[in-house]
C-alpha cells in the first residue's frame, strides 16, 4: 500500500530552460494538465519537446499549443 501511494504522489516538473534563456516572463502560472496514461509514461520517460511550445489564453482557458508528446512504444491503448 505505501509503495503505491508513493507512486501516485510522484510527480513530473517540466520546463523549458530555452524559452526562459531567451524571453523574459512576465508572468508564470502553473497549471495541471489532463493526460492518458500512455502520455503521462511517455513524460515520465523524457519524451516530450517544448522547443516549439506556446500558450494561449481563449476563454478565461490557458491551452499548450505545438508541444510534442513522443508515443510509449509499450503502450496498448
Amino acid at each position: 500500500m505505501a509503495k503505491e501511494k508513493e507512486r501516485i504522489q510522484k510527480t513530473v516538473n517540466i520546463q523549458n530552460r530555452r524559452a526562459s534563456y531567451e524571453y523574459q516572463f512576465l508572468i508564470k502560472y502553473t497549471a495541471g494538465i489532463m493526460l492518458t496514461g500512455t502520455e503521462i509514461k511517455a513524460i515520465r520517460e523524457g519524451n516530450v519537446n517544448l522547443g516549439d511550445g506556446f500558450c494561449t489564453f481563449l476563454n478565461g482557458e490557458l491551452y499548450l499549443n505545438q508541444v510534442n508528446i513522443a508515443k510509449f512504444t509499450e503502450g496498448t491503448y
